[in-house]
């Protein structure tokens, strides 16, 4: 059985031409019913596989889609070549990405709403991370709510207020390769979430090899990327930053000082820091001043091959190279 098109819901590839797809083959029925919708928005992480996948969309599906947006929401911690990728993308590849940024409102009760900003007037010293935290307290690893605050709720607020999109009016793509199926929500197609990377089987090693071709990549070794300092990541990466960057900490210290008491949870137990275990930057800075086996590319491998017995260091809260957020 394979799918019959008409003008309207046609899946045409880059080279314009109409193609078939047998009904049987689940990854490909996954691409076809991603694009029959004709709005779609891209969350655009700010990372080598995002950026993959929204180039390869712009290319291949602007004719599918009426109405074609790419938005990246910028927390202020992101490291700075984080920014300049987005910007090269931009230039090189038109984009035409908007920037957003949370918008937090002190008064309990009162949303979250979004502000446009650009490569220049972004923030860079984690501003709106300490205007969520300054009402609503640190996140953790037992509260992680700062990629819903200040990436789902300024991007939902735009896509709801300046495009005038409703729920389910509109499909979302995630950059979720096939070597990341586990980060899947099995409720993705009824909300309009859509992974077009495992409909095409694009791994890990397949985004390196395509941006190994282009004048351009993001200059920033893995452990750096999303936020530069996130608790969600493993002990290893973070001591590996605070040895040789503690200045990367800075706002994240400057936060636990003055909001750790806020929130309602430090009402109840006491002050707040972002660490597991309960430990704070200080803790983590320390900790760097130890032997430890730094992180380098290729470690996890060799960790999987037992070539180490430090594993614990390795134990991460699943951030990963790109943050992705649900902003349905």
């Amino acid at each position: 059985m394979t799918y019959e098109y008409c003008k309207r819901n046609t899946l045409r590839s880059g080279h314009n031409h109409t193609i078939s797809v047998d009904a049987d083959d689940d990854a490909q029925r996954h691409i076809f019913d991603s694009v029959l919708m004709k709005r779609l928005v891209i969350s655009f992480s700010g990372g080598r596989t995002s950026g993959y996948m929204t180039k390869r969309i712009l290319d291949e599906w602007s004719e599918i889609y009426d109405d074609i947006v790419v938005l990246f929401a910028n927390t202020g911690c992101e490291h700075e070549k984080t920014l300049d990728f987005v910007k090269a993308c931009d230039d090189n590849f038109g984009f035409n990405t908007v920037w957003l940024e949370a918008v937090v409102n002190p008064e309990q009760g009162k949303g979250i709403r979004h502000k446009v900003v650009t490569f220049e007037t972004a923030s860079r010293n984690g501003e709106p991370y300490f205007a969520l935290t300054a009402k609503e307290g640190i996140p953790n690893v037992s509260r992680p709510n700062c990629s819903s605050r200040l990436k789902n709720y300024p991007i939902r607020s735009y896509v709801r207020d300046f495009l005038g999109h409703k729920k389910h009016d509109y499909d979302q793509c995630y950059g979720i390769r096939v070597d990341e199926i586990d980060r899947m929500s099995e409720a993705a197609l009824a909300i309009g979430v859509k992974y077009p990377l495992v409909g095409w089987g694009i791994r890990k090693e397949h985004v390196l090899h395509w941006w190994d071709k282009q004048n351009f990549d993001l200059d920033l070794p893995e452990h750096m990327g999303n936020c530069v300092t996130c608790f969600k990541k493993s002990d290893r990466k973070l001591l590996t930053i605070a040895k040789h960057h503690p200045e990367y900490f800075e706002p994240f210290q400057r936060i636990e000082q003055e909001n750790g008491m806020a929130g309602t949870l430090a009402a109840k137990e006491g002050k707040q820091v972002f660490f597991r275990k309960h430990r704070s930057v200080s803790d983590i800075i320390a900790s760097s001043k130890q032997p430890f086996r730094e992180w380098f590319p290729g470690i996890e491998e060799m960790r999987q091959q037992g070539l180490f017995t430090d594993e614990e260091l390795d134990v991460s809260n699943g951030c990963v190279e790109s943050c992705e957020v649900d902003f349905i």
